[in-house]
């Protein structure tokens, strides 16, 4: 039976989280743990899923306006800003490489039982965003954060949380 694999139940992994050592969420009870191997020349890392054989991953620089942009360097050839370790996978690899879908493109979007999941799909993630986001305001103004979380709550219908929102900025301006 071949089931589509999904970006949203896998676990991912990005350069900067890597580089900022910051921790990865756990795989199941077991954890990832991942090392740089030269801390003077970073082009390389590894990385071990609940013990196993370290996986090893090239890290391919670009330069941008204000220093350098790491990128990891999958297998397959292709440059990717996160890798994805599907569940009950082995190896972190590209989207591509791994066969991985958005949810929002698994189904039509223009039936009326695709639209309800798309819907729900939107609250779900906007719920999440919300949850994740530190500080709403900043010297009494919205923080460009929140003000994007705004603008995709009115795009997905939210008119009470943006007229909230509206009504909280007039207040405090008072």
């Amino acid at each position: 039976m071949n089931t589509q694999l999904f970006v949203e139940d896998a676990i991912s992994i990005s350069p900067k989280q890597i580089l900022q050592n910051q921790r990865i969420n756990d795989y199941g009870n077991s954890e990832i743990t991942y090392w740089i191997d030269d801390a003077n020349d970073p082009s390389t890392i590894s990385l071990s899923v609940a013990g196993r054989e370290p996986q090893t991953i090239g890290l391919d620089w670009d330069s941008i306006t204000f220093g350098r942009r790491p990128y990891f360097q999958c297998q397959c050839g292709q440059r990717a800003n996160k890798f994805y370790l599907p569940r009950r996978g082995t190896e972190f690899k590209c989207r591509r490489c791994h066969n991985l879908q958005y949810v929002l493109t698994s189904f039509n979007k223009h039936s009326v039982a695709g639209q309800s999941l798309y819907r729900s799909n939107r609250l779900q993630k906007l719920a999440e965003s919300r949850a994740n986001m530190g500080r709403v305001l900043y010297n009494g103004e919205f923080t460009k954060r929140f003000e994007r979380f705004l603008g995709l709550c009115n795009k997905a219908g939210l008119n009470d949380v943006v007229a909230g929102a509206n009504n909280l900025m007039a207040l405090i301006k008072g």
